[in-house]
């Protein structure tokens, strides 16, 4: 079980049905100025969507060093859209162990951390309050006394009004692994003990990663106890009542967002578009990723075709020589520009293609007017339902070298075949190699 974006206490140390009615968009992994080579996770948007914060683990740049264990790192939403190069907080909020924010306020000048510091050389798991003065963070000081075991994941969320907290930690009353619960803020500022979301949320698997929307009725969070087809999905709920306890059954978020590895930290901005950490259906480091929640245009209705007669039919009546106005034509659309092939069943690109992508890289750099396809296929090996997500995710997997590699974006497009277009026979071995591929088309305006 790979809890990529949990922040963990262990022995003592510092240490899904999918949803069928929502159509989203290609998600798009943020690019180099935010994510890196290490694991990315316990990624939190701030309530305007202009900055975010995450966890970046055993990095060269951290505190303590490639051995500091976890550090907060930031990055703020530039005016072209485009994020900056994400930043290491500092210290006193960072140190050797593990750091993690887990709560912004409203104005950005408070943040939560999902820790306690009781003696220089040990934390535990509790939520603690750093205040912006002077142009710096203060030493964070506890605003929870409830105990909380300090063996296994252990994983906050602070709403951005600052009122309520969603914890997701094993107690004694816990169905199975973690389950979420809910703390209360009261009078002195301290959240209260934790009393257990209920069994509509929490399953015998683990319940974590939860995130509410900033009104405080939707709540986002990971679980591998709810069905799925990931190690750990994200699900939404809606609070039914002012209770905390009485919420919808949980939906999954299907299959354009989760994938076949853990999937959460999940954020939704005010324009619609959401964040979160995503190992792409591996066991290796995580990143964050973005997608648009809001479901794209219906298409424009065709353009209307104009009958002209000229002098003659009109002199004749015999409509023989009606010329029709048509619309402008589409963009011209040119051939292959490269293409990646992948071995059986993986997603990983071969690195003998590598050169041909680089190559790609090159050609969309000098030509500015190239608007690209990225189109992904496999062979007829396994379910055609499989082999769909499987092309979708190898598409994705040579858009994210791409981007890697400066292509803008919106110059990407993404798009999955499964197995219905085959370049070479499935019959043999050769052919099927052939077959699992990623081609990239692409168009001049």
């Amino acid at each position: 079980m790979n809890k990529l974006i949990l922040v963990s206490f262990f022995l003592g140390s510092g240490l899904f049905a999918f949803g069928q009615n929502a159509r989203y968009d290609v998600r798009t992994v943020l690019s180099d100025s935010v994510n890196s080579k290490q694991d990315e996770s316990a990624a939190l948007l701030s309530a305007d969507g202009k900055a975010i914060y995450f966890v970046r683990s055993f990095y060269s740049g951290n505190v303590g060093g490639s051995s500091g264990k976890q550090d907060i790192y930031y990055s703020n939403k530039k005016s072209d859209g485009s994020w900056s190069v994400a930043m290491n907080i500092g210290s006193p909020l960072n140190d050797e162990f593990h750091n993690a924010v887990c709560g912004v306020s409203l104005d950005g000048k408070r943040l939560y951390l999902n820790s306690t510091k009781i003696r220089q050389d040990k934390t535990i798991p509790g939520i603690s309050l750093s205040n912006y003065q002077d142009g710096a963070w203060t030493m964070a000081k506890s605003v929870s006394t409830f105990k909380f075991p300090e063996k296994g994941f252990f994983q906050v969320f602070v709403s951005h009004g600052e009122d309520v907290a969603i914890v997701s930690f094993e107690g004694l009353d816990t169905k199975g692994l973690e389950d979420l619960y809910i703390m209360k803020k009261d009078v002195n500022g301290n959240f209260s003990d934790p009393i257990h979301l209920g069994e509509s949320i929490n399953s015998t698997g683990f319940e974590t990663s939860p995130i509410l929307s900033p009104d405080g009725k939707t709540l986002y969070f990971s679980s591998n106890g709810l069905g799925g087809q990931g190690d750990g999905d994200i699900f939404k709920t809606t609070r039914l009542d002012d209770s905390w306890t009485n919420w919808s059954k949980p939906e999954n978020l299907g299959q354009r967002i989760n994938t076949n590895g853990f999937d959460g930290s999940f954020s939704v901005d005010p324009s619609g578009n959401a964040f979160y950490i995503s190992g792409e259906g591996s066991s290796g480091p995580g990143d964050i990723f973005t997608i648009s929640m809001n479901p794209p245009p219906p298409p424009p209705p065709p353009a209307p075709v104009e009958v002209v007669k000229d002098s003659s039919t009109l002199a004749t009546g015999t409509g023989r020589n009606n010329k029709a106005i048509q619309p402008p034509p589409a963009p011209k659309r040119i051939d292959t520009l490269g293409q990646a092939l992948f071995e059986f069943n993986s997603i990983v690109i071969n690195p003998d293609s590598k050169e041909s992508l680089q190559n790609v890289v090159n050609r969309l750099k000098k030509n500015k007017m190239y608007k690209i396809q990225v189109e992904g296929h496999t062979d007829d090996k396994g379910s055609e339902q499989y082999n769909q997500r499987l092309s979708e995710r190898r598409a994705s997997s040579v858009k994210r070298f791409l981007l890697k590699r400066g292509i803008a974006s919106a110059k990407i497009k993404s798009q999955g075949f499964g197995e219905l277009n085959p370049v070479d026979d499935n019959t043999t071995e050769e052919g099927r190699a052939k077959n699992r591929r990623v081609e990239i088309k692409y168009f001049i305006k």
